[in-house]
């Protein structure tokens, strides 16, 4: 059995949880980490078991026994990472949103559609059993269509200093609503055809150029309807709705951290109800650790099988391409056509 070098490159919240799913692959080994803090790398390192580490991630990706690259950094490093990563011929798996703006985006994909090594982005939740097991009842008719989709991610902020730091690069629309964005056209097959929102600007060491909340609503093409809504402060509450409404019935996801603590083991919980059959099925989805390991999973097929890195390249493309018109119609108060 090939085991695969891995370099990852950012060793903050999405970092260790990507180093949790690559000491529990057989098929990984970790080779290096890399954070602008080097102090902090060499802690990782020592943590996890790699066999160096720097604040350079030049020096680790040129390795021989490196085959592939987890970028888990702020998005405006993704671009320049990525293109150093597949000119030394280093598969890649980076985390989202894709890049800091539309031209870097756009960027990226060309690169990635023209690239001999695999790249796969970080949409987490394509690979998270709750949310496939959803879209696959969905998919066979459940709640019909039209729907209405309602998703709001608000969190508390614990480490304020890093959120405040993430806000200098994207918005909280941009950085969470890649994913419900894509959520949404997941469920319905549908794509958007135009978006609206508001944003506000709660805390005053938040840069006046954008806000740490908002709110976007998006109109699909086959008549469904979404909205989205997140933040991140000090007092902000938490609140995870996660909630798909069609004529035929309704869907919730309820996550294992927001349900009572001992049903917690229990994991994740669909919530169904049928309006045809008037009956509330309750369904529990093991959820013992983050999707990152499935993903990683996912990500080694496409190495070992020679999958495409189409059509997720695509779909998530296409999640920020409208998470940034969303963005844009925050800032400028009107509402965006998509098409």
């Amino acid at each position: 059995m090939k085991k695969y070098g891995v370099v990852l490159i950012g060793c903050g919240y999405m970092g260790t949880l990507h180093l949790d799913a690559i000491v529990r692959e057989e098929r990984v080994r970790l080779v290096g980490v890399v954070d602008w803090n080097k102090e902090k790398a060499a802690q990782v390192a020592h943590k996890y078991g790699a066999k160096c580490w720097s604040n350079d991630y030049r020096i680790l990706i040129e390795r021989s026994d490196v085959d592939f690259v987890i970028i888990a950094t702020y998005p405006s490093s993704h671009l320049e990472i990525a293109k150093a990563s597949i000119a030394a011929g280093k598969h890649v798996l980076c985390e989202k949103p894709i890049a800091k703006s539309a031209k870097e985006t756009l960027e990226f994909v060309k690169m990635a559609r023209e690239s001999k090594p695999k790249v796969l982005i970080g949409h987490i939740l394509r690979h998270n059993s709750t949310y496939q097991a959803v879209m696959k009842m969905i998919h066979d008719g459940a709640v019909g269509s039209p729907m209405v989709m309602r998703f709001t991610q608000l969190k508390q902020s614990k480490d304020w200093a890093a959120h405040l730091s993430l806000l200098k690069d994207v918005s909280p629309i941009v950085d969470c609503g890649v994913h419900y964005i894509d959520v949404m056209r997941w469920a319905t097959g549908a794509d958007v055809l135009s978006v609206n929102g508001i944003g506000q600007r709660l805390d005053e060491d938040v840069p006046p150029y954008t806000y740490n909340y908002g709110l976007i609503t998006l109109r699909l093409s086959d008549g469904s309807v979404g909205s989205f809504e997140t933040g991140w402060g000090s007092g902000m509450p938490s609140d995870n709705r996660k909630e798909f409404i069609g004529p035929a019935g309704r869907i919730r996801i309820i996550y294992k951290c927001d349900r009572p603590h001992e049903v917690q083991h229990l994991g994740n919980m669909i919530e169904y109800e049928d309006y045809r059959k008037g009956t509330v099925r309750h369904m529990n989805i093991d959820f013992s650790e983050k999707p990152t390991g499935a993903q990683l999973n996912y990500f080694l097929s496409m190495i070992e099988n020679n999958l495409s890195s189409w059509p997720l390249l695509d779909e998530a493309y296409r999640a920020m391409e409208i998470a940034l018109m969303a963005d844009q119609a925050i800032l400028d108060g009107m509402t965006i056509s998509c098409t």
